[in-house]
């Protein structure tokens, strides 16, 4: 090849020397001057040949290169995923084996990458060198990040039910836990460690222009493949960070450094209430340096029979709950924002004489009592019989859910009496269980708490500021959440004493659109229960479950949304505010083997580049199907939990 460039350069050499005779010409005096010439064409040809050439030699090179580039990166991609099998499979041993490999060959691939760093100069081609680079050093960080994970989480691993070279071994797994609680503060600088780590690999990401990839390979968008990449970056990033002033006041918390008391409320989400279900029962547990003590439990009807103040009743109670006279402290949960519900509960609850001072109040609701008796297996609680997750023909769900409702709502005086304490010894039986069970179910244990707090069938609220701040950081709190965007909350109240929710399905459509500049959006709201009633006369003693749902039901939208049209209620909409919100107000019936519609038109007061959009949702309701409809498409899920959407225009 460079034998051919000297020739090039050779003949254009000779050009010039033939030629130059034929440089100049006589003036008038006859003198020779210079003859003004251009360059000839067949110049331009020869220049344009090296740069051919020499283009054609660049391309070889890097296609050449590129080649081993895309062979060990895909290898780097390979060992990485071997990484992810392990971890999922809970084996830290395997895991840390091939995350040593990830390594290696991710050092490879660096080094075969830096060969082509002389393209990152070429016009054109080198912004995708750098885009490579960057994800190179992205991946480096998160590699390091996963380092520093399982080696904190590595000492822990007996008791969380993973492979690996735990520090806890020996004793009960009660005695274990409790360890693990006293050795937390351990873990706090790692994460500070990680959040470093992962703040490199948010930042490196976020150097990469997603829209200079808008094409597929092996049938993948790159471009959304690349936002994809850089959203759960930055989610990382922001879990990370936000969990550990959770991390750091869980010792605090579980009694290591003084006992605590909780109140553990349960709420019925089969008769929905605003902030998950009706209350219940309740039960009040002590901890002692992770060791779990029931005190007491009791049905809420005997904690409202003490409550002896006389408060005004709610409108909303008023107008849509029958024969409901007092302001019950059954009924406080009112607020969407479970911190609020709570504060105005709490605040009653202490006045009463003789209950037991609290820390805090967790919620629970019977889908978490339902997936934990499906991971341990059928509970046998002293006194109230046996509890599984077999599926009850008497209301097509599981045999646990259909015994609480017998215990709680059966008109019978004996139920009355027995129900009073079942929450306490069924809760001290769960945890016995778990204690004693082997520890490959543990993981799944973990996994279905984590979901049920993550979809908000678990809540918490505590009375030291500290960590309430660092339970909502981490969205566990219930709170009706702050947000610079569009915003959507559908909340709904059965003010029936049937339970019927159990046997509701809901579907909610929101179709966006620009009309003159402004966002409107159109909200259909579809309720359905196919099921057939129960026989609710009281005459008949027998359980009713599926009875008419009377729904008061709250839009919460952005501060100054304007209501265009409504339909569906069964009273005029009403707007108001509440909690730095618009709420648009209604109420309808809906009875079993029917269906409602609700429909809402309003104006969005909202400015941005991105269309971006908040859907917080309801504590204790069910999965919903979602539709987000838009000029550029429809996105359709299920809301399990709150969720962000961003819409590029």
């Amino acid at each position: 090849m460079l034998g051919f460039l000297r020739k090039i350069i050779r003949r254009q050499k000779n050009a010039k020397a033939d030629e130059s005779p034929n440089l100049a010409v006589q003036d008038s005096m006859g003198e020779a001057v210079p003859k003004r010439t251009f360059p000839r064409l067949k110049y331009i040809a020869g220049g344009l040949l090296v740069f051919l050439v020499l283009l054609a030699i660049a391309s070889a090179i890097i296609a050449v290169q590129a080649k081993g580039v895309i062979s060990s990166a895909g290898e780097t991609a390979g060992a990485a995923k071997a990484v992810y099998d392990a971890a999922k499979s809970q084996d830290l041993i395997s895991a840390n084996q091939k995350l040593d490999e990830v390594k290696t060959k991710l050092a490879e691939t660096e080094k075969k990458y830096s060969a082509l760093r002389w393209t990152g100069f070429i016009p054109l081609v080198g912004s995708y060198w750098h885009d490579g680079n960057h994800a190179l050093k992205a991946s480096k960080s998160g590699v390091e990040a996963t380092d520093i994970l399982i080696d904190a989480v590595e000492p822990y691993a007996d008791v969380l039910g993973f492979k690996g070279q735990g520090s806890f071994l020996g004793g009960t797994a009660e005695d274990r836990i409790v360890r693990v609680v006293e050795t937390l503060d351990k873990v706090t600088p790692k994460l500070d460690e990680v959040a470093q780590k992962l703040t490199l690999v948010s930042e490196e990401l976020g150097k990469i222009d997603p829209d200079r990839y808008p094409f597929e390979m092996k049938g993948r968008n790159i471009g959304e493949t690349i936002r994809l990449a850089q959203t759960v970056s930055n989610d990382a990033l922001f879990a990370v960070t936000k969990a550990k002033p959770a991390m750091e006041r869980l010792p605090k918390v579980m009694g290591v450094e003084k006992e605590r008391k909780y109140m553990v409320l349960f709420q019925n989400d089969a008769e929905l209430r605003s902030t998950g279900g009706f209350m219940t029962a309740y039960a009040i547990l002590r901890i002692e340096k992770g060791k779990v003590f029931q005190e007491k439990s009791e049905d809420i009807y005997a904690l409202d029979d003490k409550f002896t103040t006389r408060l005004p009743v709610p409108e909303p109670i008023q107008k849509y709950l029958p024969l409901v006279y007092r302001f019950n402290l059954r009924d406080m949960n009112l607020s969407p924002d479970f911190k609020v519900a709570m504060d105005l509960f709490s605040s009653h609850y202490n006045t009463i004489r003789g209950e037991p001072k609290i820390n805090g109040i967790v919620a629970v609701d019977t889908k978490v009592l339902k997936d934990i008796v499906e991971v341990l297996g059928p509970i046998e609680v002293p006194g109230y019989g046996t509890y599984s997750s077999e599926n009850d023909p008497r209301c097509d769900c599981p045999q646990v859910v259909y015994a609480l409702e017998l215990l709680a709502d059966k008109p019978l005086a004996t139920q009355r009496e027995n129900r009073k304490g079942v929450l306490a010894p069924m809760l001290q039986t769960i945890l016995l269980k778990s204690y004693g069970a082997p520890k490959q179910i543990w993981p799944k244990l973990f996994e279905v708490i984590i979901r049920d707090i993550t979809e908000k069938h678990v809540l918490f609220y505590f009375y030291d500021p500290e960590e309430q701040q660092a339970a909502e950081l981490i969205n566990v709190a219930g709170r009706i959440r702050e947000f610079d965007g569009d915003y959507f909350h559908l909340n709904d109240t059965n003010f029936a004493g049937a339970k019927s929710n159990m046997f509701t399905t809901q579907e909610t459509e929101q179709a966006i659109e620009v009309l003159d500049g402004k966002i409107i959006k159109t909200v259909t709201v579809k309720y359905q229960n196919p099921f057939p009633p129960s026989n609710c006369n009281l005459e008949a003693g027998q359980l009713c479950l599926n009875g008419v749902l009377r729904d008061y039901v709250r839009l919460y939208v952005p501060k100054g949304s304007k209501l265009l049209e409504a339909l569906g209620s069964e009273v005029p909409v009403e707007t108001k505010e509440d909690l730095g919100k618009t709420v648009f107000e209604g109420f309808f019936t809906l009875r079993p083997q029917g269906q409602a519609k609700l429909v809402f038109r309003y104006e969005v007061p909202y400015e941005g580049k991105d269309y971006r959009l908040l859907i917080q949702k309801q504590p204790g309701s069910k999965k919903a199907k979602y539709t987000i409809a838009t000029p550029q498409g429809r996105e359709e899920f299920d809301l399990a939990s709150d969720r962000e959407v961003t819409i590029s225009p």
